[in-house]
């Protein structure tokens, strides 16, 4: 009886035990761990966006405009926030080239077009086209009659061309050459304003030096130097003793006539002044062939053409005419 009653008591104690864990409430559960992430990277900032500029020559085939674009790499070592491309044909007698350059160009839209036109009257409508974009274009070397010029450097070609008589008169009173007998004039390009100023100018001040000089008209040779060459030889070759001198409006008529004058031996009777200092140019002045040449300064053009252009587009006022002058050498 007594070991029933133990059985019983333990019974209902197990049981109660059970009760009692079932109804109890249960044990918070620990806290999820959150996982960590890595922080965001800031945005990398963008880099400021450069200036564009386009460097529009004449000619790539020639030392006078090399040195423009050496006046354009030179601007932007200097302007780090600026960026200069530089574009051309490779002849200056290739016109419509240069026109479809200029239209691309401006397809392209960049901030700035400083440009070395041969297009002189076409290049009005692309022109007027960059403007209606925003674009600050400066003309170089050779005017463009556009209203949408900003500044246009040059060098003052009817001083130049007057410089230039100036230099052969003199040359001509220095070996003893009387002032009469003839003087041609080979050319560059026809219809390109800085070629006709700078001959007209000669022609004007050879009157007023020299008038019982008889100078022809200016022999275009499309700015080739072989054919400058051959131009020159027929002119000596049907002139004989009368002709006395020779001036070549650029550096590729410059090294065309310099050529045939040392072929012909011809440096002491007949005077050759030119425009420009390419390096065979400056190699015939040296040996006396050519005896004064008139140096602009294409490297400025390029440089200041430029500079004026970042002033024009930040609101500033520039002038309309920038003269870049010349220097005169002479033979030692």
């Amino acid at each position: 009886m007594k070991k029933n009653l133990w059985f019983s008591l333990v019974t209902i104690a197990v049981l109660s035990g059970v009760i009692l864990a079932a109804c109890s409430p249960a044990a918070p559960a620990a806290p999820a761990v959150a996982e960590e992430k890595p922080a965001a990277e800031a945005p990398a900032a963008e880099a400021p966006k450069k200036t564009e500029i386009a460097l529009i020559i004449k000619a790539t085939d020639s030392g006078f405009w090399q040195q423009a674009m050496e006046g354009g790499k030179a601007f932007a070592a200097d302007h780090p926030d600026v960026n200069v491309t530089d574009y051309g044909p490779a002849s200056e007698a290739d016109v419509d080239e240069q026109l479809s350059i200029l239209e691309n160009v401006i397809t392209s839209g960049p901030d700035v077009i400083v440009i070395a036109s041969n297009a002189g009257e076409g290049a009005v409508a692309p022109l007027k086209e960059a403007g209606e974009k925003g674009i600050i274009v400066n003309a170089i070397d050779t005017a463009i009659p556009s209203d949408d010029i900003t500044t246009f450097l040059a060098t003052d070609n009817v001083l130049g061309g007057g410089l230039a008589a100036q230099a052969m008169v003199d040359e001509l009173n220095k070996a003893g050459i009387p002032l009469e007998g003839k003087v041609a004039i080979v050319a560059a390009v026809a219809g390109v304003p800085a070629i006709i100023d700078r001959d007209g100018g000669f022609m004007d001040k050879m009157a007023e030096l020299a008038p019982n000089i008889e100078v022809f008209e200016p022999v275009y040779v499309n700015n080739e130097i072989e054919k400058a060459l051959a131009e020159t030889e027929q002119i000596i070759t049907r002139e004989g003793d009368a002709l006395i001198g020779i001036y070549a409006d650029n550096n590729h008529t410059g090294d065309g006539v310099g050529r045939a004058i040392k072929q012909a031996g011809l440096q002491d009777s007949v005077i050759v002044v030119a425009y420009d200092d390419d390096q065979e140019e400056l190699d015939f002045l040296a040996e006396g062939v050519i005896k004064t040449l008139i140096i602009q300064d294409p490297h400025n053009m390029a440089y200041a053409g430029m500079e004026y252009a970042l002033k024009a587009l930040a609101g500033e006022e520039v002038p309309s005419f920038v003269d870049t002058g010349v220097i005169v050498k002479k033979a030692e």
